[in-house]
């Protein structure tokens, strides 16, 4: 269950989609003064700049799957006023922070940005893709808006881009609107050899390729399980996917916090009507659920599926671990004595409000990367197998991990507290977001 062009062009590249380039017509590469050009023929691509090639076709196909690529941050030029500098520093910091995986840091910087300079296309952008990334489609179409309202000829090639991105949000504020829920929900079968696919048709209307993204998608998330956990399911997973409005209408009852996914013995997933990232690392979740569950037996301890599942999310788009705010902010929580022992968690996150499920999540995938830090996926296997046989939880990880629960615990909040000096205040709001831990 869940949720530089020429700055960063290098760092933004590692969160994409790789680049294939039998799959595109047009290609998009930056030159080493940081201008932007497009062409049909990759031959006549400097060979230093050919690594850098971004499918302009891969991403007709996938408009969100590029993570967080965007124009060039520009340098100020000689003379430059105190502002122009500020706003400089502020999106490099940004940029350099999306690189990271540090998206509230990042969001906080471009903000900045607008009230010092509301017109700035660059910060409209950046703020438009991690919106679009929180489900905050009318945000995103404003900022997306006022990129084409302010960006001027040397962003032009971005500018049709922009164009095809609001035309997505349309079909997925669509898919959000109540009116697509009513009447019974139709599906349509899908059929692949470790999945049984079933999907809501409304879903087909706006992405031709869609049924073929999702069974890559999946099949991604099993080679991943397979990497990470050394096991997957012996039978073909079932899988359902609904646009929001569909989910919500079918599921909102379950949970007393807002969810986009879970697994049943069904992995039910929101799916965006143009699939991409998000809904990749969905599917890398709630994947995970499926295989903890058929190996384990249940979905207990509920941290370590958890966390297990958030991880993969999170690796799915390339964010490795907890970003630093998120670990300062759990850091805040242990200081005003907010957090919440994995020992309480271990049968489950109901009863949780927002902001402590958030900080369940959290914590689940702190004491996760943990666990992975001292197990190979051989020992993680074992580990779901133990737990599949009754062995009491602290059993198991006392024989595969050295640890039962109590000391994992211990050990999460000693690395967090070894690393950030004490922190004055009450909790701070927690946001997602790649860094160290432990």
């Amino acid at each position: 269950m869940t949720g530089r062009i020429p700055i960063a062009f290098a760092a933004l590249l590692a969160l994409s989609a790789a680049a294939n380039p039998s799959r595109a017509d047009t290609f998009v590469w930056i030159d080493e003064k940081g201008v932007t050009h497009v062409t049909d023929d990759p031959a006549s691509v400097p060979r230093a700049a050919r690594e850098k090639l971004i499918p302009e076709g891969a991403q007709r196909a996938s408009l969100w799957s590029d993570g967080f690529r965007g124009p060039p941050v520009r340098t100020p030029q000689g003379g430059s006023s105190a502002d122009e500098d500020r706003i400089y520093r502020l999106l490099q910091g940004a940029v350099d922070d999306l690189g990271r995986g540090d998206t509230a840091r990042a969001s906080s910087e471009l903000e900045a940005v607008l009230r010092v300079a509301p017109g700035n296309a660059e910060a409209h952008w950046y703020l438009a893709l991690l919106d679009r990334q929180r489900g905050r489609h009318e945000s995103a179409e404003g900022h997306l808006r006022a990129f084409l309202a302010s960006a001027g000829d040397s962003l032009a090639p971005w500018r049709a881009s922009a164009e095809r991105r609001l035309k997505a949000i349309e079909d997925e504020k669509r898919l959000t609107e109540a009116d697509s829920a009513s009447g019974p929900l139709r599906l349509v079968a899908l059929e692949s050899p470790n999945f049984r696919i079933h999907y809501d048709a409304q879903l087909g209307t706006a992405a031709p390729d869609y049924a073929q993204t999702v069974v890559r998608y999946l099949e991604e998330a099993r080679a991943h399980a397979l990497e990470e956990l050394g096991v997957v399911p012996r039978e073909p997973t079932s899988v359902i996917l609904y646009g929001k409005a569909a989910y919500l209408e079918a599921h909102r009852h379950r949970f007393s916090f807002p969810t986009v996914g879970f697994f049943d013995g069904q992995m039910h997933v929101v799916s965006a009507a143009h699939p991409a990232g998000e809904l990749r690392a969905l599917l890398f979740h709630e994947y995970t659920h499926a295989v903890f569950r058929e190996q384990a037996g249940s979905d207990r301890p509920f941290w370590l599926n958890e966390g297990l599942a958030e991880l993969a999310g999170r690796e799915s788009r390339r964010q490795l671990g907890l970003s630093r705010s998120e670990r300062e902010a759990l850091r805040r929580r242990i200081d005003a004595g907010a957090w919440l022992a994995l020992r309480r968690l271990a049968p489950g996150f109901a009863g949780l409000d927002d902001e402590q499920a958030r900080a369940a999540y959290l914590e689940s995938t702190a004491a996760v990367l943990w666990i992975e830090a001292r197990t190979t996926p051989q020992e993680r296997a074992r580990l779901l197998a133990e737990l599949g046989t009754g062995m009491p939880d602290d059993e198991v990880l006392r024989t595969v991990v050295g640890r039962d629960t109590e000391g994992i615990d211990a050990a999460v909040r000693s690395a967090i507290l070894a690393e950030f000096p004490s922190t004055a205040g009450p909790s701070a709001p927690l946001s997602g977001g790649a860094g160290q831990m432990p």
